[in-house]
């Protein structure tokens, strides 16, 4: 057991706070990406431009509705979340199409969108689709700041 009834550790090698921390590191910049900063006034052009980028990147219409709903999501929780805007930056690396959001937002729980959601709750399923629906999701969050990154394989 790795942790009692009361949420003890009984374990010094369960350490899920260096897990976090050791994991939690800044993402590698891309080479060469387009970039758009999102803001409440142009959300639809945001959509397009993710649109446009999986369709001439070869995806399905199938994969590009995925691909323009998962950066919806994500540009959408940076306006409602991330301070007012945020910058979405798009490229193509190793055999995948890469959408990155970053913000001025904090997420507190690394677990963030992995949880389940109960039937009833009508709020916090953004960053559950967005982790279904994407190929990877990495993710970079520290004080004032949170870059999500999603890939989907061409």
């Amino acid at each position: 057991m790795l942790i009692d009834g009361t949420g003890r550790r009984t374990s010094a090698a369960y350490d899920p706070e260096r897990i976090i921390t050791g994991y939690n590191r800044p993402l590698p910049e891309p080479a060469d990406a387009v970039e758009l900063v999102v803001d409440a006034t142009n959300l639809a052009q945001a959509r397009l431009l993710a649109r446009t980028h999986a369709l001439r990147a070869g995806l399905t219409d199938d994969r590009t509705a995925d691909a323009e709903l998962v950066v919806t999501e994500l540009v959408t929780n940076s306006i409602d979340h991330g301070g007012g805007t945020g910058r979405l930056r798009i490229w193509i690396a190793d055999g995948h199409l890469v959408y990155e959001v970053h913000d001025q937002g904090t997420l507190t729980d690394p677990l963030a969108g992995r949880h389940p959601v109960s039937p009833g709750q009508h709020r916090q399923r953004g960053l559950l689709l967005v982790n279904h629906m994407s190929d990877l999701v990495r993710l970079h969050t520290g004080t004032g700041s949170t870059t999500t990154r999603v890939h989907f394989q061409l």
